[in-house]
């Protein structure tokens, strides 16, 4: 009897051992979307995954699975058939429009670009002057911002306007008597044509610049122009005119007569004819 009372525990053990498998315990972890129940110690499993419970796509999440949160593919967005303008833009700040969803029912808001910009006619930044090119800008003519910026030269008229003014007039006895002193001075004479020396476009004169009594012309200068160009009309003897340059120091030539004299230089840039 005593060895039937053992033997039945035995037993009792093995046939638990075989209904079991493997004899372990199992501690279950639950099924999911896409793995079944499976013992955590021996991966045993029991039964077959869940599979994934799919939510449609809405406007701004793509489908997902309500067990586990797995996404496939985009949110289809927002639809809105018709914006309403709540504040226009401008080229300085952003509007403002707002719309109803036609898939989700739900009232949008969102900033609008900014306006293009106005541009107004060029203004002078920085003038132009003969030695330096000045700087001019277009301006939004609504929000006063600067769209282009170029720098600019004056035009030949414009040079020869700002250059005629920044000319002086000196008598000749000032030029005659201390000539190194005005070396290089901006000048303005006007006197009467005695001599022309032509050589191409280059033009040699001696023009008296003192008017006298009776309108008698003396106070000889030696004159050196360059011609603008070969269609310029020719100057003559006897022509008036008014001429603008710098002042170059003395002229020392021979006479017909085989001595030599010296006058006044002049190296003129610009010559109006009986001005």
């Amino acid at each position: 009897m005593k060895k039937m009372a053992l033997l039945i525990p035995i037993l009792l053990m093995s046939f638990t051992v075989a209904a079991t498998g493997c004899g372990c315990e199992h501690e279950w972890q639950e099924a999911s979307c896409t793995e079944p129940k499976t013992c955590t110690l021996c991966e045993e499993t029991e039964g077959e995954a869940l599979g994934h419970e799919w939510e449609e796509a809405l406007c701004e999440t793509p489908k997902t699975c309500a067990r586990c949160g797995l996404t496939e593919g985009t949110a289809l967005g927002h639809n809105v058939a018709k914006w309403s303008v709540d504040a226009a833009s401008t080229c300085s700040k952003k509007g403002q429009r707002s719309g109803v969803c036609s898939n989700c029912g739900q009232t949008l808001t969102e900033e609008t670009d900014l306006a293009e910009h106005t541009p107004g006619d060029w203004e002078v930044k920085t003038k132009a002057d003969l030695e330096t090119a000045g700087i001019r800008v277009k301006k939004c003519t609504v929000c006063g911002a600067e769209l282009e910026t170029e720098s600019y030269e004056l035009s030949d008229k414009e040079k020869r306007e700002a250059f005629q003014k920044e000319c002086k007039s000196y008598s000749y006895d000032k030029i005659a008597r201390d000539p190194d002193q005005y070396f290089g001075k901006k000048a303005v004479f006007k006197g009467e044509v005695i001599q022309v020396m032509e050589s191409g476009n280059t033009v040699a004169l001696r023009v008296n610049i003192t008017k006298g009594k009776y309108g008698i012309w003396d106070d000889t200068i030696y004159v050196q122009y360059t011609k603008a160009s070969s269609g310029e009309s020719r100057i003559l003897e006897d022509d008036i005119v008014t001429m603008y340059g710098y002042l170059s120091g003395m002229k020392t030539y021979e006479t017909v007569m085989g001595s030599t004299l010296t006058i006044p230089a002049f190296e003129a840039l610009y010559i109006s004819v009986n001005a």
